[in-house]
């Protein structure tokens, strides 16, 4: 059995068979969220990490200072965690594009990705809500916070397969056309956030990998006020319109998905 548990932003969690597999694990930054415990990220059996942003990094060092699972992620995420005090050569392990780790349960390929563009809308749209409801000193510390942790062209996607399933998953909604894709993807994680309309930028991102199952993340207003919550509505009609083949999950904060 394949259980998918959504945390907030882009952390997943896949129970295997009991063998754990968390991916971009982060304590989102707003207070009015749920927030998960610091154990619930500790007690698992791998962490994967699909690119060094602060919002997919920042919260790596405390987990791996409190957990024995190995991180897999790229190389910029291996000497960043090296700066912050991770004995990176014996909890961080490499993965580079089409590079596979292999578990009792399941095997997970490192595909090339790419993080979203974020068009100009957006960002004036930001701007606006940043100077609107007084947060420019909040905004600033984020913006610090993000320089920290650039990505340095390392961004990687996931793919997991087990008990015949294909799942990929996703930490930023860019799409590489060099990717190789599965020929078959049975559930894909997509992030739902970057993008003035994600509608209309995710369609034929999704008809090129068709997948069975899209369940969204990332649509959460996990460190505010850059964030916003994003409403997915218009893409679940747009979906049942033009893809009724194609299931739609919204997830739940910690709602347990079988897959």
């Amino acid at each position: 059995m394949i259980e998918l548990t959504w945390y907030g932003t882009a952390t997943i969690l896949l129970n295997i068979d009991g063998e754990k597999f968390l991916f971009d694990p982060f304590f989102r930054m707003n207070k009015k969220l749920e927030q998960p415990k610091l154990k619930e990220f500790c007690e698992v059996d791998y962490i994967f990490n699909t690119h060094p942003h602060f919002d997919h990094l920042c919260d790596l060092p405390k987990i791996l200072k409190n957990t024995n699972a190995k991180l897999y992620g790229t190389p910029t995420a291996y000497l960043r965690l090296e700066t912050q005090g991770i004995d990176s050569l014996h909890q961080v392990e490499i993965l580079h594009n089409n590079e596979t780790m292999t578990t009792s349960k399941a095997t997970v390929t490192a595909r090339k990705s790419l993080h979203v563009s974020n068009d100009l809308g957006i960002v004036l749209k930001t701007a606006l809500k940043i100077l609107f409801t007084f947060q420019i000193h909040k905004a600033y510390k984020l913006l610090k916070m993000h320089h920290k942790y650039l990505m340095g062209g390392d961004i990687i996607a996931f793919e997991v397969n087990a008990e015949d399933k294909t799942i990929l998953i996703f930490g930023s909604a860019g799409f590489d056309n060099k990717m190789k894709i599965p020929k078959k993807v049975d559930v894909l994680v997509w992030p739902f956030q970057g993008r003035t309309n994600m509608t209309k930028y995710s369609l034929p991102i999704i008809e090129k990998i068709k997948p069975k199952t899209v369940i969204l993340d990332h649509f959460d207003d996990a460190f505010p006020p850059v964030t916003t919550h994003i409403n997915t509505e218009k893409f679940i009609n747009v979906m049942k319109k033009k893809h009724p083949e194609i299931k739609v999950i919204v997830p739940k904060y910690k709602e347990k998905i079988e897959l």
